[in-house]
């Protein structure tokens, strides 16, 4: 696994933007009724999802008032990401406790422990919840991007992240399920804050709090 993380990894732009693990896990084409998670780590599994509408309108209504700028519209995405990783978690068994993440970091997973998630799982599974929102007209500020990835070969530590591009400057933010536990609103942060260290400093304002009574 480490051979071809590092594989992946390497020779990448210095925003680290790529479409690797897209092109090898993700569905082109994802849509409500027809899409699939990953999970287990490294994609070890992919279920088949298919939300009623029902469920799909519980995730509209994050963005039920408009947003007033591309910040809010940040806070609403990492609200419906959070909805998705529970109604999708639900399904699968992922909507608990990732009892492999530490500090920043991710532990093994040694026995296979199907719900659980790693960075690749997080990062191809966002993207595709990002594009559902996409593609029914919820975003209005941003786009979605490819992956982004960084490693540090001599601590062995790779990791990977979903990216929303800001329309207009075409900013760069990294959207980091890795960084909270499963079911809470991911921090949606500048790609390069990302990037700079790790753990990275994610802005006070940038900060989404866990859903209390979810």
């Amino acid at each position: 696994m480490l051979a071809s993380l590092a594989a992946l990894g390497g020779c990448l732009p210095q925003n680290g933007l790529n479409d690797n693990y897209l092109r090898l896990y993700a569905q082109p084409d994802p849509r409500p009724e027809n899409f699939y998670q990953c999970h287990g780590f490294h994609c070890a599994r992919q279920d088949h999802i298919e939300l009623a509408a029902a469920e799909w309108k519980s995730v509209r209504a994050v963005f039920s008032r408009p947003a007033a700028d591309a910040r809010e519209e940040r806070r609403q995405v990492a609200q419906a990401l959070a909805q998705l990783q529970q109604l999708v978690g639900q399904r699968t068994g992922t909507a608990v406790h990732q009892w492999t993440r530490h500090g920043g970091l991710i532990d093994g997973n040694p026995a296979g422990d199907l719900t659980q998630l790693d960075c690749i799982d997080e990062s191809v599974n966002s993207w595709t919840y990002l594009t559902l929102m996409a593609r029914d007209g919820l975003l209005k500020f941003h786009r979605v991007g490819p992956l982004s990835a960084a490693n540090n070969l001599l601590v062995f530590h790779f990791r990977n992240t979903a990216v929303l591009v800001a329309n207009g400057d075409g900013a760069l933010f990294a959207v980091d399920a890795t960084l909270v536990d499963e079911t809470e609103p991911p921090p949606i942060f500048p790609l390069a804050a990302w990037l700079a260290q790790w753990p990275p400093v994610v802005p006070a304002a940038d900060r989404n709090e866990p859903r209390h009574g979810a």
